[in-house]
Protein backbone atom coordinates (compact mmCIF):
# COMPACT_ATOMS: atom_id res chain seq x y z
CA UNK A 1 0.00 0.00 0.00
CA UNK A 2 1.06 3.66 -0.99
CA UNK A 3 0.93 5.81 1.68
CA UNK A 4 -0.05 9.11 1.33
CA UNK A 5 2.36 11.87 2.32
CA UNK A 6 2.18 14.88 4.16
CA UNK A 7 3.10 17.90 2.23
CA UNK A 8 3.29 18.58 -1.75
CA UNK A 9 3.83 15.98 -4.78
CA UNK A 10 -0.07 16.72 -5.85
CA UNK A 11 -2.22 19.30 -7.65
CA UNK A 12 -5.33 18.07 -6.11
CA UNK A 13 -6.66 15.18 -3.58
CA UNK A 14 -9.83 13.52 -4.88
CA UNK A 15 -11.65 11.78 -2.12
CA UNK A 16 -13.21 8.82 -3.08
CA UNK A 17 -12.77 6.30 -5.87
CA UNK A 18 -16.57 5.54 -7.35
CA UNK A 19 -17.26 6.33 -10.90
CA UNK A 20 -17.57 9.96 -10.07
CA UNK A 21 -14.02 10.46 -8.16
CA UNK A 22 -12.30 8.00 -10.64
CA UNK A 23 -13.67 9.55 -13.73
CA UNK A 24 -12.59 13.14 -11.94
CA UNK A 25 -9.40 11.95 -11.64
CA UNK A 26 -8.98 10.80 -14.71
CA UNK A 27 -10.36 13.79 -16.60
CA UNK A 28 -7.56 15.43 -14.43
CA UNK A 29 -5.13 13.43 -15.02
CA UNK A 30 -5.13 13.90 -18.72
CA UNK A 31 -4.95 17.99 -18.14
CA UNK A 32 -1.67 17.46 -16.73
CA UNK A 33 -2.62 18.03 -13.16
CA UNK A 34 -1.00 15.62 -10.00
CA UNK A 35 -3.58 13.59 -8.75
CA UNK A 36 -3.87 11.81 -5.56
CA UNK A 37 -6.82 9.53 -5.23
CA UNK A 38 -8.09 8.31 -1.64
CA UNK A 39 -10.72 5.73 -1.11
CA UNK A 40 -11.37 3.91 1.83
CA UNK A 41 -11.53 -0.05 0.41
CA UNK A 42 -8.59 -1.68 -1.78
CA UNK A 43 -9.50 -1.14 -5.00
CA UNK A 44 -11.35 1.91 -6.91
CA UNK A 45 -15.54 1.44 -7.55
CA UNK A 46 -15.84 -1.16 -4.64
CA UNK A 47 -19.25 0.22 -3.30
CA UNK A 48 -22.38 1.63 -4.69
CA UNK A 49 -20.66 2.65 -8.26
CA UNK A 50 -20.45 -1.26 -8.28
CA UNK A 51 -23.36 -2.98 -6.20
CA UNK A 52 -26.33 -1.46 -8.73
CA UNK A 53 -28.53 -2.85 -11.00
CA UNK A 54 -26.13 -0.92 -13.73
CA UNK A 55 -28.93 1.17 -15.47
CA UNK A 56 -28.07 3.96 -18.32
CA UNK A 57 -31.08 5.74 -17.14
CA UNK A 58 -32.21 7.67 -20.28
CA UNK A 59 -35.24 9.82 -17.85
CA UNK A 60 -38.37 7.05 -18.41
CA UNK A 61 -38.42 5.72 -14.60
CA UNK A 62 -38.73 8.96 -13.09
CA UNK A 63 -42.16 9.76 -14.28
CA UNK A 64 -43.57 11.09 -10.76
CA UNK A 65 -41.80 14.46 -10.75
CA UNK A 66 -43.91 16.68 -12.11
CA UNK A 67 -41.07 18.90 -13.22
CA UNK A 68 -40.04 17.14 -15.61
CA UNK A 69 -36.64 18.19 -14.60
CA UNK A 70 -35.41 14.49 -13.15
CA UNK A 71 -36.14 13.24 -16.69
CA UNK A 72 -34.20 15.71 -18.24
CA UNK A 73 -31.29 15.35 -16.29
CA UNK A 74 -31.20 11.83 -16.38
CA UNK A 75 -31.30 11.66 -19.93
CA UNK A 76 -28.72 13.90 -20.39
CA UNK A 77 -26.53 11.86 -18.45
CA UNK A 78 -27.46 8.30 -20.24
CA UNK A 79 -26.88 10.56 -23.77
CA UNK A 80 -23.13 11.55 -22.16
CA UNK A 81 -22.03 8.33 -20.19
CA UNK A 82 -20.33 6.35 -23.68
CA UNK A 83 -18.53 9.65 -25.11
CA UNK A 84 -17.34 10.93 -21.67
CA UNK A 85 -15.98 7.21 -20.46
CA UNK A 86 -14.51 7.00 -24.08
CA UNK A 87 -12.52 10.12 -23.08
CA UNK A 88 -11.55 8.17 -20.66
CA UNK A 89 -10.77 4.25 -21.43
CA UNK A 90 -10.87 5.05 -24.43
CA UNK A 91 -11.97 1.91 -26.88
CA UNK A 92 -12.31 0.05 -23.81
CA UNK A 93 -15.81 1.37 -23.84
CA UNK A 94 -16.66 -0.97 -26.22
CA UNK A 95 -15.96 -4.28 -24.69
CA UNK A 96 -18.66 -3.29 -21.97
CA UNK A 97 -21.05 -5.72 -22.24
CA UNK A 98 -24.82 -4.24 -21.97
CA UNK A 99 -28.01 -6.61 -20.66
CA UNK A 100 -31.18 -7.34 -23.02
CA UNK A 101 -33.18 -3.81 -23.33
CA UNK A 102 -35.68 -3.77 -20.17
CA UNK A 103 -39.45 -4.14 -20.28
CA UNK A 104 -41.64 -1.84 -18.13
CA UNK A 105 -44.27 -3.54 -16.14
CA UNK A 106 -46.76 -1.57 -14.80
CA UNK A 107 -48.33 -2.64 -11.95
CA UNK A 108 -51.93 -3.26 -11.68
CA UNK A 109 -51.28 -0.34 -8.52
CA UNK A 110 -48.91 1.62 -10.03
CA UNK A 111 -48.89 5.32 -8.74
CA UNK A 112 -49.40 6.51 -12.10
CA UNK A 113 -51.83 5.16 -14.44
CA UNK A 114 -50.25 3.41 -18.00
CA UNK A 115 -51.39 6.62 -19.44
CA UNK A 116 -49.69 9.47 -17.38
CA UNK A 117 -46.88 6.76 -18.39
CA UNK A 118 -47.19 6.68 -21.46
CA UNK A 119 -47.41 10.54 -21.62
CA UNK A 120 -44.44 11.28 -20.03
CA UNK A 121 -42.39 8.51 -22.19
CA UNK A 122 -43.07 10.23 -25.19
CA UNK A 123 -42.24 13.56 -23.61
CA UNK A 124 -39.11 12.20 -23.14
CA UNK A 125 -38.70 10.54 -26.66
CA UNK A 126 -39.21 14.41 -27.54
CA UNK A 127 -36.27 15.57 -25.54
CA UNK A 128 -34.35 12.90 -26.97
CA UNK A 129 -34.53 13.93 -30.51
CA UNK A 130 -34.19 17.46 -29.81
CA UNK A 131 -31.03 16.94 -27.69
CA UNK A 132 -29.44 14.54 -30.28
CA UNK A 133 -30.22 16.91 -33.05
CA UNK A 134 -28.76 19.89 -31.24
CA UNK A 135 -25.57 17.44 -30.39
CA UNK A 136 -24.22 15.43 -32.78
CA UNK A 137 -21.80 13.80 -29.81
CA UNK A 138 -24.67 12.24 -27.84
CA UNK A 139 -25.13 8.75 -27.93
CA UNK A 140 -26.54 5.98 -26.30
CA UNK A 141 -23.92 3.78 -25.38
CA UNK A 142 -22.30 4.13 -29.17
CA UNK A 143 -25.75 4.26 -30.44
CA UNK A 144 -28.52 6.22 -31.45
CA UNK A 145 -32.40 4.11 -31.20
CA UNK A 146 -35.02 5.50 -33.20
CA UNK A 147 -37.07 5.40 -30.33
CA UNK A 148 -37.51 5.08 -27.20
CA UNK A 149 -40.59 3.29 -25.53
CA UNK A 150 -43.22 1.80 -27.03
CA UNK A 151 -46.30 0.42 -25.71
CA UNK A 152 -47.48 -3.32 -26.35
CA UNK A 153 -50.14 -5.33 -25.77
CA UNK A 154 -50.17 -7.82 -22.73
CA UNK A 155 -51.39 -10.43 -24.67
CA UNK A 156 -47.48 -9.71 -26.88
CA UNK A 157 -45.65 -10.52 -23.81
CA UNK A 158 -42.51 -12.63 -23.66
CA UNK A 159 -44.48 -16.04 -22.61
CA UNK A 160 -41.69 -15.92 -19.96
CA UNK A 161 -43.54 -13.34 -18.09
CA UNK A 162 -46.60 -13.60 -15.63
CA UNK A 163 -49.20 -10.60 -17.12
CA UNK A 164 -51.18 -11.41 -13.54
CA UNK A 165 -51.54 -8.32 -12.15
CA UNK A 166 -49.96 -5.97 -14.83
CA UNK A 167 -52.18 -3.14 -16.62
CA UNK A 168 -49.82 -2.32 -19.22
CA UNK A 169 -46.54 -3.10 -20.78
CA UNK A 170 -43.58 -1.40 -22.41
CA UNK A 171 -40.90 -1.75 -24.80
CA UNK A 172 -37.97 0.19 -24.49
CA UNK A 173 -34.23 0.90 -25.87
CA UNK A 174 -32.73 1.13 -22.28
CA UNK A 175 -29.94 -1.07 -21.06
CA UNK A 176 -27.86 -1.71 -18.50
CA UNK A 177 -24.06 -2.52 -18.42
CA UNK A 178 -22.17 -4.86 -16.08
CA UNK A 179 -20.66 -2.88 -12.97
CA UNK A 180 -18.09 -5.62 -12.30
CA UNK A 181 -16.90 -4.46 -15.63
CA UNK A 182 -16.89 -1.07 -15.39
CA UNK A 183 -15.30 -1.22 -12.35
CA UNK A 184 -12.26 -3.05 -13.83
CA UNK A 185 -12.11 -0.96 -16.99
CA UNK A 186 -11.73 2.20 -14.29
CA UNK A 187 -9.69 0.60 -12.33
CA UNK A 188 -6.82 -0.67 -15.12
CA UNK A 189 -6.90 2.94 -16.32
CA UNK A 190 -5.88 4.76 -12.94
CA UNK A 191 -3.43 2.17 -12.62
CA UNK A 192 -2.36 3.17 -16.40
CA UNK A 193 -2.15 6.72 -15.92
CA UNK A 194 1.17 8.34 -14.93
CA UNK A 195 -0.74 11.43 -13.23
CA UNK A 196 -2.33 9.57 -10.65
CA UNK A 197 -1.40 7.84 -7.21
CA UNK A 198 -4.32 5.74 -5.75
CA UNK A 199 -4.44 5.52 -2.17
CA UNK A 200 -5.98 2.26 -0.89
CA UNK A 201 -7.49 1.88 2.69
CA UNK A 202 -7.62 5.78 2.94
CA UNK A 203 -10.32 7.08 5.15
CA UNK A 204 -10.58 10.49 5.46
CA UNK A 205 -12.10 11.89 8.97
CA UNK A 206 -11.63 16.25 8.63
CA UNK A 207 -10.99 18.76 6.21
CA UNK A 208 -9.42 21.77 7.88
CA UNK A 209 -8.83 25.30 5.92
CA UNK A 210 -6.24 27.07 5.10
CA UNK A 211 -4.76 30.30 3.99
CA UNK A 212 -3.11 28.38 0.90
CA UNK A 213 -5.36 25.19 1.09
CA UNK A 214 -6.49 22.25 2.87
CA UNK A 215 -5.13 19.84 5.63
CA UNK A 216 -7.23 16.07 5.68
CA UNK A 217 -6.70 13.87 8.37
CA UNK A 218 -7.87 10.49 8.52
CA UNK A 219 -6.93 6.85 9.05
CA UNK A 220 -4.85 4.30 6.91
CA UNK A 221 -4.66 0.51 8.87
CA UNK A 222 -4.65 1.50 11.95
CA UNK A 223 -2.04 4.48 11.79
CA UNK A 224 -3.20 8.04 11.34
CA UNK A 225 -1.65 10.26 8.32
CA UNK A 226 -2.56 13.96 7.11
CA UNK A 227 -1.80 15.58 4.41
CA UNK A 228 -1.75 19.56 3.19
CA UNK A 229 -3.40 20.70 -0.41
CA UNK A 230 -4.00 23.79 -2.68
CA UNK A 231 -7.51 21.63 -3.78
CA UNK A 232 -9.83 19.05 -2.89
CA UNK A 233 -12.75 17.10 -4.51
CA UNK A 234 -15.05 15.29 -2.10
CA UNK A 235 -16.43 12.48 -4.59
CA UNK A 236 -17.13 10.39 -1.34
CA UNK A 237 -21.11 8.57 -0.72
CA UNK A 238 -21.70 7.96 2.11
CA UNK A 239 -19.03 10.27 3.86
CA UNK A 240 -19.85 13.23 1.73
CA UNK A 241 -21.92 15.01 3.84
CA UNK A 242 -20.30 14.54 7.14
CA UNK A 243 -17.09 15.38 5.57
CA UNK A 244 -18.67 18.75 4.25
CA UNK A 245 -19.72 19.46 7.96
CA UNK A 246 -16.64 19.59 9.10
CA UNK A 247 -15.89 22.52 7.03
CA UNK A 248 -19.39 24.09 7.77
CA UNK A 249 -20.89 23.19 4.69
CA UNK A 250 -24.78 22.62 5.37
CA UNK A 251 -26.42 20.38 3.14
CA UNK A 252 -29.74 20.98 1.68
CA UNK A 253 -33.06 19.84 4.23
CA UNK A 254 -34.23 15.77 3.74
CA UNK A 255 -31.09 14.05 3.01
CA UNK A 256 -31.98 9.97 3.45
CA UNK A 257 -30.00 7.32 3.05
CA UNK A 258 -31.48 3.55 2.11
CA UNK A 259 -29.73 0.27 2.39
CA UNK A 260 -30.72 -1.74 -0.54
CA UNK A 261 -29.77 -5.38 -1.31
CA UNK A 262 -29.51 -7.06 -4.21
CA UNK A 263 -29.00 -11.06 -5.52
CA UNK A 264 -26.74 -12.59 -8.51
CA UNK A 265 -28.10 -15.21 -9.56
CA UNK A 266 -27.09 -17.83 -12.54
CA UNK A 267 -29.87 -18.56 -14.85
CA UNK A 268 -31.11 -21.62 -16.69
CA UNK A 269 -30.67 -21.89 -20.11
CA UNK A 270 -34.39 -21.04 -20.48
CA UNK A 271 -33.54 -17.38 -19.90
CA UNK A 272 -30.60 -16.94 -22.61
CA UNK A 273 -31.51 -14.04 -24.46
CA UNK A 274 -34.97 -13.51 -21.75
CA UNK A 275 -36.10 -9.73 -21.14
CA UNK A 276 -34.64 -7.46 -18.78
CA UNK A 277 -37.46 -6.02 -16.72
CA UNK A 278 -38.60 -2.86 -14.57
CA UNK A 279 -42.11 -2.91 -12.31
CA UNK A 280 -43.34 0.57 -12.09
CA UNK A 281 -44.04 2.63 -10.71
CA UNK A 282 -43.74 2.23 -6.59
CA UNK A 283 -41.74 -0.69 -4.60
CA UNK A 284 -40.92 -2.67 -6.63
CA UNK A 285 -38.14 -4.41 -8.37
CA UNK A 286 -35.82 -4.89 -11.28
CA UNK A 287 -34.67 -8.07 -13.10
CA UNK A 288 -31.32 -7.30 -15.44
CA UNK A 289 -30.65 -10.46 -17.92
CA UNK A 290 -26.90 -10.47 -18.53
CA UNK A 291 -25.52 -11.95 -21.81
CA UNK A 292 -23.27 -14.30 -19.88
CA UNK A 293 -26.29 -15.99 -18.36
CA UNK A 294 -26.28 -14.62 -14.58
CA UNK A 295 -29.07 -11.57 -13.91
CA UNK A 296 -29.00 -9.34 -11.26
CA UNK A 297 -31.97 -9.48 -8.83
CA UNK A 298 -33.68 -6.62 -6.91
CA UNK A 299 -37.21 -6.34 -4.92
CA UNK A 300 -37.36 -3.40 -2.98
CA UNK A 301 -40.19 -4.28 -0.21
CA UNK A 302 -37.81 -7.02 1.03
CA UNK A 303 -34.55 -5.95 -0.52
CA UNK A 304 -34.89 -2.29 1.12
CA UNK A 305 -32.88 -2.77 4.64
CA UNK A 306 -32.41 -0.25 5.83
CA UNK A 307 -33.65 4.09 6.33
CA UNK A 308 -31.55 6.49 7.92
CA UNK A 309 -30.86 10.16 7.85
CA UNK A 310 -27.99 11.05 9.73
CA UNK A 311 -25.24 13.10 8.31
CA UNK A 312 -23.95 9.38 8.17
CA UNK A 313 -25.30 6.14 7.35
CA UNK A 314 -24.70 3.06 10.23
CA UNK A 315 -21.47 1.56 10.43
CA UNK A 316 -22.86 -1.60 10.44
CA UNK A 317 -24.05 -1.67 6.80
CA UNK A 318 -20.35 -1.33 5.77
CA UNK A 319 -19.52 -4.80 4.90
CA UNK A 320 -23.02 -5.18 2.88
CA UNK A 321 -21.93 -2.39 0.93
CA UNK A 322 -18.21 -3.66 0.26
CA UNK A 323 -19.44 -7.10 -1.18
CA UNK A 324 -18.85 -8.89 1.45
CA UNK A 325 -20.35 -12.32 0.09
CA UNK A 326 -23.30 -12.75 2.58
CA UNK A 327 -24.91 -16.06 1.10
CA UNK A 328 -24.72 -17.11 4.66
CA UNK A 329 -28.02 -15.13 4.84
CA UNK A 330 -30.03 -17.13 2.45
CA UNK A 331 -33.33 -15.98 3.99
CA UNK A 332 -32.87 -12.87 2.17
CA UNK A 333 -31.84 -14.29 -1.02
CA UNK A 334 -35.08 -16.55 -1.45
CA UNK A 335 -37.33 -13.72 -0.11
CA UNK A 336 -36.41 -11.18 -2.87
CA UNK A 337 -36.75 -14.40 -5.86
CA UNK A 338 -40.02 -15.08 -4.29
CA UNK A 339 -40.86 -11.28 -4.34
CA UNK A 340 -40.14 -11.74 -8.43
CA UNK A 341 -41.22 -14.90 -9.56
CA UNK A 342 -45.10 -14.27 -9.38
CA UNK A 343 -44.26 -12.21 -12.81
CA UNK A 344 -40.94 -13.99 -13.84
CA UNK A 345 -41.89 -17.30 -12.88
CA UNK A 346 -38.23 -18.63 -13.71
CA UNK A 347 -36.20 -16.67 -11.91
CA UNK A 348 -37.51 -19.61 -9.33
CA UNK A 349 -34.43 -21.93 -11.07
CA UNK A 350 -31.96 -19.01 -10.55
CA UNK A 351 -28.73 -20.10 -8.24
CA UNK A 352 -27.91 -17.18 -6.26
CA UNK A 353 -24.25 -16.64 -6.15
CA UNK A 354 -23.83 -13.36 -4.65
CA UNK A 355 -25.69 -11.16 -1.94
CA UNK A 356 -24.74 -7.63 -0.92
CA UNK A 357 -26.04 -4.15 -0.70
CA UNK A 358 -25.26 -0.79 -2.16
CA UNK A 359 -26.51 2.59 -0.32
CA UNK A 360 -28.61 5.35 -1.93
CA UNK A 361 -28.10 8.29 -1.19
CA UNK A 362 -31.47 10.65 -2.10
CA UNK A 363 -33.92 13.46 -0.51
CA UNK A 364 -37.29 13.03 0.86
CA UNK A 365 -38.80 11.46 3.66
CA UNK A 366 -41.36 8.97 2.25
CA UNK A 367 -40.89 6.10 0.11
CA UNK A 368 -41.59 5.84 -3.63
CA UNK A 369 -45.06 4.37 -3.07
CA UNK A 370 -46.13 8.13 -2.30
CA UNK A 371 -46.75 9.89 -5.41
CA UNK A 372 -45.52 13.36 -3.66
CA UNK A 373 -42.26 11.75 -2.29
CA UNK A 374 -39.62 13.80 -2.74
CA UNK A 375 -37.11 10.64 -3.33
CA UNK A 376 -39.07 10.90 -6.81
CA UNK A 377 -37.40 14.26 -7.29
CA UNK A 378 -33.12 13.75 -7.99
CA UNK A 379 -32.33 16.87 -8.91
CA UNK A 380 -30.63 18.07 -6.00
CA UNK A 381 -27.43 16.69 -7.32
CA UNK A 382 -24.03 18.09 -8.57
CA UNK A 383 -20.87 20.42 -7.91
CA UNK A 384 -20.46 22.42 -5.07
CA UNK A 385 -17.48 24.55 -4.74
CA UNK A 386 -16.04 26.82 -1.75
CA UNK A 387 -12.80 28.36 -2.92
CA UNK A 388 -10.91 25.05 -4.21
CA UNK A 389 -13.09 22.54 -2.13
CA UNK A 390 -15.40 20.42 -4.41
CA UNK A 391 -18.05 18.49 -3.19
CA UNK A 392 -19.94 16.01 -6.05
CA UNK A 393 -23.45 14.25 -5.78
CA UNK A 394 -23.55 12.51 -8.47
CA UNK A 395 -26.92 11.49 -8.12
CA UNK A 396 -27.20 8.19 -10.05
CA UNK A 397 -24.45 6.01 -12.20
CA UNK A 398 -25.81 6.93 -15.26
CA UNK A 399 -25.00 11.32 -14.51
CA UNK A 400 -21.82 10.34 -12.43
CA UNK A 401 -19.20 11.03 -15.49
CA UNK A 402 -21.70 14.22 -16.56
CA UNK A 403 -20.81 15.32 -13.27
CA UNK A 404 -17.24 14.07 -12.72
CA UNK A 405 -16.76 16.24 -15.56
CA UNK A 406 -17.72 19.43 -14.27
CA UNK A 407 -16.33 18.80 -11.31
CA UNK A 408 -12.83 18.89 -13.08
CA UNK A 409 -13.72 21.69 -14.68
CA UNK A 410 -13.96 23.99 -11.27
CA UNK A 411 -11.20 22.32 -10.50
CA UNK A 412 -9.14 23.42 -13.81
CA UNK A 413 -10.52 26.56 -13.58
CA UNK A 414 -9.57 27.32 -9.98
CA UNK A 415 -6.29 26.21 -10.43
CA UNK A 416 -6.46 28.69 -13.24
CA UNK A 417 -5.62 26.43 -16.05
CA UNK A 418 -7.44 26.05 -19.67
CA UNK A 419 -10.44 24.36 -19.58
CA UNK A 420 -10.94 21.81 -21.99
CA UNK A 421 -14.95 20.95 -21.92
CA UNK A 422 -16.11 17.98 -23.68
CA UNK A 423 -19.01 18.41 -26.53
CA UNK A 424 -21.04 16.47 -24.91
CA UNK A 425 -21.61 19.30 -22.22
CA UNK A 426 -21.88 22.48 -24.48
Amino acid sequence: MIALPKHGGHDVVVIGAGLAGSCTALELARQGLKVALLDRDPTPMNRASRRNEGKIHLGLIYAADPTFATAELQLRGGLSFYPLLSRWIGDRVDSLETSSPFLYLVASDSILTPEQLQSHYEKVEQSYREQTAEDRSLTYLGTRPTSLARRIPLEKLDKRLNPSGLSAAFETNELAIDTDQLAEQITQAIAAHENIEFYAHHCVHEIDAKENGFVLSGESTGSSWSHQCEQVVNATWESRLILDATLGLKPPPGWLYRLKYRVLARCPDRLRNAPSTTMVLGRYGDVVMRPNGTAYLSWYPVGMQGWNDQLTPPSQWSDACQGDRLLHEPALADQIIDGIKDWYPDIANCTPYQLDAGAIVAYGNTDVDDPDSGLHDRTQVGVSSVDGYHSVDPGKLTTAPFFAMQAAERVLSHASQPVTASSALR
